[in-house]
């Protein structure tokens, strides 16, 4: 059983990555990649990851950041670690993750 939880947007998140890497870069580096993920994943849940605040505005909002992606994710109040996103970083995050804190 995995010591992270995925939200339901983290979850469609993950299946948009899924269908834009398989169309653009096909099955080999799709595994590589949601691989890599799942990693940071599991890196999240045992404490192992690098990671930094996101904003004062919420402090317990922490990321991190696989590649070309930020992963966020809350602990506080817990008993996993919470994944709210996974956002290319070219997308509009401050707009994509508002929407997910309010």
């Amino acid at each position: 059983m995995p010591a992270y939880r995925l939200s339901r947007d983290a979850r469609e998140d993950v299946k948009e990555v899924t269908r834009y890497t398989l169309t653009n870069w096909g099955e080999g580096v799709l595994e590589k990649y949601i691989g890599g993920l799942t990693k940071t994943f599991e890196a999240i849940g045992d404490g192992s990851v690098p990671w930094r605040s996101f904003s004062s505005r919420f402090p317990d909002l922490l990321a991190t950041k696989y590649r070309y992606h930020y992963v966020f994710y809350i602990t506080e109040g817990l008993d996993k670690p919470g994944i709210i996103g996974v956002i290319h970083e070219r997308r509009d995050i401050v707009n994509r993750l508002s929407e997910r804190l309010t």
